[in-house]
């Protein structure tokens, strides 16, 4: 098996356990940074934002929109059982297309990251405009197209297909709920 292992800012992707069904893969399985500034957290604002010791911070590499309600509930109530009293933060790269500042990678008291694990869920999308970990977020944004995964790829490949489908495009309001 060759170990694949990526440094970035102290941030790395580590490789994954060795299973008989996994054994073939090199694929990392998880980004994470537990040497990253520890903030404690006063609040989860909403499903990108929260308040810490060190200010207010929104997610670098992912978003949650607002459309459908449903989706944005659940993305902040996984943000919440996630963040606990501490989180680990990330600055994003210091060139970056972003107007304000705010934004960082988040990662749990533990260094396993955030943003990866909504995006895994379905349950927010990448932001894939820049970002020294912007490939892993581009990956794990197909994946959980391909998987369906969450209430914002449910039904995507049947949508692709043409055929009848609970499909939901981001950023679009929806009377019903999941």
């Amino acid at each position: 098996m060759v170990v694949l292992l990526v440094l970035v800012s102290g941030c790395a992707t580590a490789d994954p356990p060795v299973s008989s069904d996994a054994a073939d893969s090199n694929e990392p399985e998880s980004l994470e940074c537990r040497d990253c500034e520890l903030v404690d957290v006063v609040e989860v604002k909403d499903a990108n934002t929260i308040i810490t010791s060190f200010g207010e911070i929104q997610m670098y590499g992912a978003y949650v929109i607002d459309q459908p309600e449903d989706c944005a509930t659940k993305a902040e109530e996984r943000l919440r059982n996630f963040v606990g009293s501490e989180i680990r933060i990330e600055p994003g790269p210091a060139q970056t297309i972003r107007v304000d500042s705010g934004h960082y990678y988040i990662y749990t008291k533990d260094g396993l990251s955030i943003e990866e694990q909504l995006v895994r869920e379905g349950l927010a999308l990448i932001w894939g405009q820049d970002g020294q970990h912007l490939g892993w977020f581009v990956y794990l944004d197909s994946a959980a197209k391909e998987h369906e995964s969450g209430c914002f790829w449910k039904g995507w490949n049947a949508f692709q297909r043409g055929e009848p489908s609970n499909f939901r495009i981001p950023g679009l309001a929806y009377s019903d709920s999941d």
